[in-house]
């Protein structure tokens, strides 16, 4: 999952239990929030009966080069994983997703739920700086500060003045309910009730970079291994980009007696041959497992199979001069078997999508899926090639003019190549147009999506918390995660409900939204994974998230 809207507000109990962090996805075969914690340690305790391994090193596929490692801009999976692993907020997710300790080493909730006084611990960065109420602050007013430009500046909207400063409604930093009382205190004034306002300041946009260095360093900060400061369990030693990230133990960490790993050697790669050979070959700890290798490895004690809260999506652009029009969004959908592409294509990996929002996410006291009204087009190629011929007409062009300017952006490697190469395959059979493929690395396909330079593309988001609203605000008018550019009044409503109501009310909208978004399209849910992974039996606590950064390294040793 990338960008959104404006807020997410009273959000059902069951959300505390959860990780509340999300993003944009690289590619299917990277992993994506889970909801197994396989060989996790409850945070604290002492390693199991095991001895533990006189060298502490772990070796892990990153996938991908992180687009951006400043915590206050960062949207994408890959960057939040490697944040996760080097920053710390005021609270730190244990791997059960409660609530654990963090910078602040404790707090105070005023009676009525809107002031947090957050005490900060006797911390210090990585280089050997204290950390203050400072340093937090300067995070957060940055976070909404409009010249940013942060996609995630909404999640600090809980906080009294925070919309009014990043919309530009108010310019003065001092109007937003952040204060630094001192060096070790901060108070932070909300506009209601927030009961997962705590678990939300583990939200990677919530872990404040270094005051300092980003005023020494600027738009510079967060480019090089050396122009980053940490306060989590790892810091980077080595970034070699697009080929290898290594993180080292942070010795400066206030928690570094509980790290056990004194090295993670991360790798980028995306060809799937390479990285199953390099994870036979005990090169890599942990794998996912192609759809291809699946059959190979399906019986291993290593494997595991989680379900995810993700989906996986046909993306309009609606900006654009052909997707614009409805017929021709209807027509892509009907010409997109859904049930083959998971079955055949991904192996039966996951399920076929019903609606936007996954089946594991909250509703009315069960799943949100049993609460759905809506339906999906579902696949009709006959009629999706009458529409797609109407839409042509409707527009004024030709087909040969449609595969001029029509281009599927997608990422790269061979997973990737098989998914653009079935989307192309479908339509050129069921629309009679072939379509050319752009394969890109992942942050030139969010360069292109924030910039709406795109027509088509099939993206995915990994829930923040376990309730719709992840993936519902996705789609409102202007919001920093609506890279279809899509708009409705109706839908805008229905999400102002959601996040102001309460109970069933909020539910309903929420609801009658997502019908909204089956009626017109702006994408077309298609899948929801399963996380299929490969972890070596010495690798122990390993925490995987429910939904979120997926990943936490601070339990995690190995075994001998």
């Amino acid at each position: 999952m990338k960008k959104r809207l404006l807020a997410l507000l009273l959000v059902l109990a069951m959300v505390f239990t959860l990780a509340l962090t999300g993003c944009s996805q690289p590619a299917e075969d990277t992993e994506e929030p889970g909801t197994e914690e396989p060989g996790t340690e409850e945070p604290g305790e002492e390693p199991s009966e095991e001895p533990v391994a006189e060298v502490q090193e772990m070796t892990f596929n990153w996938t991908q080069e992180p687009p951006d490692m400043d915590p206050q801009t960062s949207t994408d999976q890959v960057s939040f994983w490697l944040l996760n692993a080097t920053l710390e907020g005021m609270v730190r997710l244990n791997p059960d997703g409660s609530v654990g300790e963090g910078l602040a080493e404790s707090y105070d909730i005023s009676e009525d739920g809107t002031v947090y006084t957050f005490h900060i611990r006797d911390a210090k960065w990585s280089d050997g700086s204290a950390i203050t109420a400072q340093d937090f602050e300067a995070a957060w007013i940055r976070a909404i500060d409009p010249a940013t430009a942060s996609e995630y500046s909404y999640q600090f909207y809980h906080i009294a003045g925070a919309e009014e400063f990043n919309t530009g409604a108010t310019t003065d930093p001092a109007t937003v309910g952040i204060k630094a009382l001192d060096e070790k205190t901060l108070e932070v004034t909300l506009l209601r009730p927030t009961p997962f306002f705590l678990s939300l300041t583990s939200f990677i946009t919530y872990l404040p970079a270094q005051k300092a260095a980003v005023e020494e360093l600027g738009d510079a900060y967060g480019t090089e291994a050396d122009k980053m400061v940490y306060s989590g369990p790892f810091a980077v030693d080595e970034w070699i980009h697009e080929d290898s990230l290594t993180l080292v133990k942070n010795e400066m960490y206030w928690d570094a007696d509980t790290v056990k790993l004194d090295k993670i050697t991360g790798y980028m790669i995306t060809e799937n041959n390479t990285k199953i050979q390099m994870y036979d070959n005990d090169e890599l700890d942990k794998v996912d497992v192609p759809a291809e290798f699946l059959e190979k490895y399906i019986d291993s004690p290593e494997y595991q199979s989680i379900a995810e809260a993700t989906t996986w999506y046909l993306q309009y652009n609606v900006k654009d001069k052909y997707f614009s029009n409805y017929k021709m969004r209807l027509a892509f959908a009907l010409a997109t078997d859904a049930e083959t592409y998971v079955n055949v294509v991904r192996k039966g990996l996951g399920m076929v999508a019903e609606g936007h929002t996954p089946p594991s996410l909250a509703g009315k006291g069960h799943s949100f899926a049993e609460d759905r009204t809506s339906v999906l087009p579902g696949y009709d190629p006959e009629e999706a090639a009458r529409l797609f011929e109407e839409a042509l007409a409707e527009i004024g062009a030709t087909k040969e003019e449609f595969a001029a300017d029509v281009t599927i952006v997608a990422g790269e490697g061979d997973t990737w190549s098989n998914i653009a190469q079935f989307f192309q395959s479908q339509w050129k059979q069921n629309l009679g147009v072939e379509l050319a493929i752009e394969q890109m690395s992942f942050a030139m396909r969010l360069e292109r999506y924030n910039t709406g330079t795109y027509q088509i593309t099939y993206a995915g988001w990994g829930g923040d918390y376990n309730d719709p609203l992840t993936f519902m605000d996705m789609w409102v008018t202007d919001g920093g995660n609506n890279d279809a550019y899509w708009s409705n009044a109706e839908y805008d409503a229905y999400i102002k409900t959601a996040i102001e109501g309460q109970g069933d009310e909020r539910i309903d909208a929420m609801v009658a939204a997502e019908a909204i978004i089956a009626d017109e399209l702006p994408i077309y849910p298609l899948y929801h994974p399963n996380k299929n992974i490969l972890v070596k039996p010495y690798v122990k606590g390993l925490g995987i998230y429910p939904v979120g950064p997926d990943y936490d390294f601070k339990w995690t040793y190995i075994e001998k």
